[in-house]
């Protein structure tokens, strides 16, 4: 890894700071991504305080304007399921994640009534942010704000009633840093020939009430103790209520356990922006992790314990980004609590792995015969773009690019990027147009060939 940063702390104060690598202090900007669903469901906790929205008010009283795919979801779901995980409704693999940064809110919100329907709600945990973005836009849709302005007010109203009142006075939303603070480092990860490779900020736009935070270490940390201060501020300011926070925390459906590196587990749950797991001993982590190109956190406390940690790195998810957390955190439930013990070593076996098995799948590759792709380069559907640049041959996407490396006959890997090792088929419709098949996201057509 390039950078980590680490942090262990109490309601009282910062028990222990711990930086690594390069570019990284407690005050260096990095892309906080998934965590950011806590903050905006504390966010919708203000409102529930002041009685703007309620947590069982039905979602379409709170907004007139919100459709769910169905006309029962439509009058049935409520402010927390659309940030519980809950609500049956899935998403296309690749709507919210290589395409976050392309909707407009209002595009956004319109969407989700063309979401699929995989379940009945309260039935099976199906990960959305698509719908989280929507629930996090709810409280200020209920005010009055209009769904074109609605992406700009979220802004103000986390700056304003989330970030300052916590002590976060440097976090902002944002998807690239450049710009807009002065301490920051880049994104890296580790492409399919075991290199490290520099990433561009992905794209996060609309979707920022499901992953848009930039925070820091100190700021995270206090973020941290203000739940172990049952929504007391560093500064001692009130932010939130307690029961209202507490009820952030209150688990909504079922989430799976890993058997080999959380073997004490004896459940798990998705709450609103957070999952609450407790372990066969009673003790209860509560707890979210984020991931985005080239950077990886982790924010979790145990509130009846009075204790919290923060993990921050600047190294892509895959496929080695996630494992730092997992160490840190089970380093210290086994030493400290007698639980999960023996883990940490296998996580550090299964980051190994996971290393190899990339590699591995890099020396199956060739430079690409420019020949071969020249018919397949231009501008596809939904904004990719297929180019040879010098040797190279580049997916665009937004901001991210990946490079593509030739296994055999069409099929492609990418050598980098937020999902290396992922494979790119080149193929032609039954009607002859060029097509491009992002294996399990997206298959796409060619719109423009090159000039």
């Amino acid at each position: 890894m390039v950078g980590a940063a680490i942090a262990v702390v109490r309601a009282g104060g910062v028990a222990h700071r711990l930086v690594l690598g390069e570019r990284i202090s407690p005050g260096t900007h990095l892309l906080v991504a998934s965590t950011t669903k806590s903050m905006s469901s504390l966010l919708a906790a203000t409102y529930v305080d002041e009685g703007v929205i309620g947590w069982d008010q039905p979602a379409v009283d709170a907004w007139p304007g919100f459709r769910a795919p169905t006309p029962e979801l439509t009058r049935t779901l409520r402010v927390r399921d659309l940030l519980g995980m809950a609500t049956g409704i899935d998403e296309p693999p690749a709507l919210s994640a290589p395409h976050e940064g392309c909707p407009t809110a209002e595009q956004l919100l319109r969407s989700v009534v063309n979401l699929p329907v995989a379940a009945p709600p309260d039935t099976r945990w199906i990960y959305n942010n698509t719908v989280y973005a929507a629930g996090g836009y709810l409280p200020l849709l209920a005010t009055g704000v209009r769904p074109a302005d609605v992406a700009a007010a979220y802004v103000e109203a986390i700056r304003s009633r989330v970030f300052g009142p916590a002590g976060m006075a440097g976090t902002r939303i944002a998807d690239d840093p450049r710009g807009r603070v002065a301490d920051y480092t880049r994104g890296y990860g580790v492409d399919i020939f075991d290199g490290t490779t520099t990433l561009p900020y992905g794209p996060v736009g609309s979707y920022a009430p499901a992953g848009g935070a930039l925070s820091t270490l100190d700021d995270m940390a206090g973020y941290v103790r203000l739940q172990l201060r049952r929504g007391r501020s560093v500064t001692g300011r009130r932010v939130v209520s307690a029961a209202n926070l507490a009820e952030c925390w209150r688990p909504h459906i079922p989430v799976p356990t890993d058997p080999v590196l959380d073997p004490d587990a004896a459940s798990a749950g998705y709450a609103m922006g957070w999952i609450s797991e407790r372990f066969r001993d009673g003790t209860r982590l509560v707890w979210h992790n984020g991931a985005i190109d080239g950077f990886t956190a982790y924010v979790g406390f145990l509130p009846e314990r009075d204790l919290g940690i923060v993990v921050l790195n600047s190294t892509n998810p895959e496929p080695t980004g996630l494992f730092l957390y997992l160490y840190v955190l089970n380093l210290i439930l086994s030493s400290r609590l007698g639980l999960n013990e023996g883990v940490p070593p296998k996580v550090s076996a299964a980051a190994a792995a996971a290393r190899r098995a990339l590699a591995a799948k890099g020396s199956t590759t060739r430079p690409v015969e420019r020949r071969r792709v020249q018919p397949w380069l231009g501008y596809y559907e939904g904004g990719y773009l297929l180019a040879l640049e010098g040797s190279r041959l580049v997916l665009h996407l937004q901001s991210r690019r990946f490079n593509l490396r030739w296994v055999d006959g069409d099929t492609y890997l990418m050598a980098d990027g937020l999902l290396p090792g992922s494979t790119v088929v080149l193929r032609h419709d039954p009607d002859g147009t060029p097509a491009l098949v992002v294996a399990g996201i997206d298959t796409v057509r060619r719109e423009v060939g090159p000039r």
